[in-house]
């Protein structure tokens, strides 16, 4: 028995908090035991060993979602802990720990986060689709919703394009979200894209694949033609991309200032469709669930989501 937690310096008065959900495998030879923690970080082995046991981290979350490539052996990335005593291991992951698992452990924490978050007596949004499957890059700066396990389709070019990834290893693994960690140091920069991100996949649970592909159509064609990641608002499909993109830097922007306080975070403001649209909205009485119920798969532009929101609203 134990207990894994992380630090995230910008929250709980940077106390270690519960790394919560993660799979814990422990073997001495071919005796095996497995578990998940708690909210907490809490763990107890459901066997006993006698001798000294590896430990490992298996990030496939008990909320269902898994980190890293899925495969025969194992369903998720593991992070080994070494060999540790019969009575139990604890871990503290902190920006100084190994790369691989601090990053691993902020996105699992994040996710799950988002997850408990959507409670009816929360945010009171639909979960996203089951199974999500996340991919983590250190080398980019990008990331996605692309939904490739639960239907869409990446054509050829798009996924060279975007992901400087041959189309086959991509569609292979069937990512469904990915996150482009390079210049993530930090819990709440792991946080930030991780909620926007999410905040994408109940969007998809809405609308659907067919939806999805033109949205990820459009950002392809953004890329061939050598503009910005979300293009300049001009080309065919922006509607799509608007709304889409409107929803998720607002409930990033909402969840980031809910979790680390401060003033009221800008993410995407810049762009011109102008996200923080859905945050005067808010600001006026709509709330976060109410918003989401105008995102049916024939809202497809600006002028349809304020169309919407003033029949309901």
């Amino acid at each position: 028995a134990g207990r894994i937690t992380i630090i995230d310096d910008k929250a709980f008065g940077g106390q270690p908090i519960g790394l919560a959900g993660v799979r814990v495998q422990c073997n001495v030879f071919v005796k095996f035991s497995s578990t998940y923690t708690d909210r907490d970080g809490y763990y107890k082995m459901p066997r006993t060993f006698s001798g000294t046991p590896r430990y490992r981290l298996v990030f496939k979350n008990s909320k269902g979602f898994s980190i890293g490539f899925n495969s025969i052996l194992y369903p998720a990335s593991i992070s080994t802990l070494g060999t540790n005593p019969a009575s139990g291991v604890s871990v503290d992951v902190n920006q100084n720990s190994e790369r691989k698992l601090f990053r691993r452990c902020a996105v699992n924490n994040a996710a799950y986060d988002f997850l408990r978050r959507c409670d009816i007596s929360d945010l009171n949004l639909p979960m996203p689709p089951t199974n999500l499957c996340f991919w983590l890059f250190d080398e980019m700066d990008r990331s996605s919703a692309i939904m490739l396990h639960h239907g869409t389709i990446l054509d050829t070019e798009s996924s060279n394009t975007i992901f400087k990834i041959v189309s086959w290893v991509v569609n292979f693994f069937a990512p469904d979200i990915t996150l482009g960690t390079r210049d993530c140091k930090t819990c709440a920069e792991f946080y930030s894209y991780v909620c926007h991100e999410m905040a994408h996949a109940c969007h998809f649970n809405n609308v659907g694949a067919s939806y999805w592909d033109e949205y990820i159509q459009y950002i392809g064609l953004c890329a061939l033609r050598g503009q910005t990641v979300y293009g300049d608002g001009t080309l065919e499909g922006r509607g799509i991309c608007a709304v889409g993109e409107m929803w998720a830097y607002y409930l990033q922007n909402k969840m980031y200032k809910e979790r680390y306080g401060g003033d009221n975070p800008s993410f995407g403001s810049g762009y011109w469709f102008h996200p923080q649209i859905l945050t005067a909205l808010e600001d006026r009485g709509i709330q976060t669930a109410g918003i989401f119920a105008a995102l049916d798969a024939d809202v497809r532009s600006k002028d349809a989501l304020r169309s919407r929101l003033g029949e309901m609203y």
